[in-house]
């Protein structure tokens, strides 16, 4: 980050990033996280549902006693 003197003759200081092209990396890498974890997510829903037995249905019916 550099300090640079503001152009709109007021004398005020105004912090700018130094290199753009950091910021951009920074977002890529923040989106690539963003996707690794979500499929990571995705996929653990379904091996949880797979071991869980969602959606099966029972071998045996079982009558209600009264």
């Amino acid at each position: 980050m550099t300090i640079e003197e503001s152009n709109t003759c007021n004398g005020a200081s105004v912090a700018r990033r130094a290199h753009l092209i950091s910021k951009g990396i920074t977002v890529f890498t923040l989106l690539a996280i963003l996707g690794i974890v979500s499929v990571l997510g995705i996929a653990g829903s379904i091996v949880m549902s797979v071991r869980d037995g969602y959606r099966r249905q029972p071998k045996q019916t079982f009558a209600r006693t009264v």
